[in-house]
This record gives structure tokens, sequence and C-alpha cells, in this order.
């Protein structure tokens, strides 16, 4: 039986801490990449750095048997850009390749659009992950700890002690308001 062929295309933006600089470190990560995703290589990876001002950084490229995988990484700017481009008529998961990505290159931001390319252009799925969500998420759970003990040492308001949010004003021109 033949496989359907799937025309998928990821394409990632990111900024990175642990950029690759190194030319044979980033050859073995593409054969490691291109194995760990289920891809079969056909020729390369390929990978060179450029030393020119302006334009400083790695490019990595690999023709893999349902088409291409590319990486581009300046690493002049701090944190460095990384481009990263996926193409293949086989099925691949968008979200496992940006966890590699921000895992193996320490990345505080990553983006990307996948794109069904088999008719037209329609976009599958977006994504931004700006910095590292835990982080995000422990800061504002910090930031309303904080606000909680304020509001609990101020004599005008009373904390709702349902366990619900809110609380009741106690004194002053709004006194008896819930809030």
């Amino acid at each position: 039986m033949n496989k359907v062929l799937v025309h998928k295309h990821l394409i990632v933006r990111a900024e990175a801490k642990n950029p690759p600089m190194d030319e044979a470190v980033l050859t073995e990560w593409f054969k490691k990449f291109i194995d760990e995703i289920g891809m079969k290589v056909m020729m390369g990876p390929y990978v060179k750095y450029s030393h020119m001002i302006g334009n400083r950084g790695i490019t990595g490229v690999a023709i893999i048997e349902t088409s291409h995988i590319v990486m581009h990484v300046w690493d002049e700017p701090d944190p460095a850009l990384l481009q990263f481009d996926v193409y293949s008529c086989g099925e691949f998961d968008p979200e496992t390749i940006c966890n590699k990505i921000k895992k193996d290159f320490n990345t505080t931001k990553i983006e990307y659009k996948f794109l069904d390319r088999e008719n037209d252009l329609s976009e599958i799925h977006t994504i931004s992950f700006a910095d590292d969500m835990i982080a995000r998420n422990y800061e504002s759970k910090e930031i309303e700890k904080k606000n909680n003990a304020l509001l609990k040492s101020r004599k005008e308001v009373e904390i709702n002690g349902s366990g619900t949010h809110g609380y009741r004003i106690k004194e002053g021109i709004h006194k008896g308001i819930n809030r």
C-alpha cells in the first residue's frame, strides 16, 4: 500500500542563549535530530560557519528522504537568532521539534508556524512561547501572593474568608462594597 504524502512545512524563529556555533557539534545534532523525528538522511548534513561581520553564524542543511531541514543561527546578537525550517512529505510533530530546540539551545523565545502546503499555504497551527511559561506562571502566582498579603494587612478591607477571590471594603466612602 502506498503512503499518502502530506506536504507539511514547519517554520521556527527562536532566540537562543546556547546557540550551536561549532560545525562538528551541529552536524552531530542534525544526525541525531533527524533520527529522533523518524526521518532518513539522503545527503548531508552539511554545516558551515560564516565569519562575515554582521552575518556571523552557522548554517546547516540536510536533504531527507521526504524533503529538507535547514537551520541558520546568527550568533552576534544576544540572545542569538535561530531560524529553523522542516519541510517534509512525511508526518512529524511541530511541538516535539520546538521542545527539542528549546531544550538543546536554551531558548528564551520560540515561535513557529506550521503550514499545510498540499494545495495552498493554509496555516495549521501557530504558537509563541515567550520566555519560560513555567517561570511566567510562577511570577504571576508570586505577584498574586504579594497582593493578597497586602490586602490582608490593610485595616480598611476584609479578604473573603470562604476561599474564593475578592474582598469587602470595611472603611471609607465605599464601605460595604464587595470586590
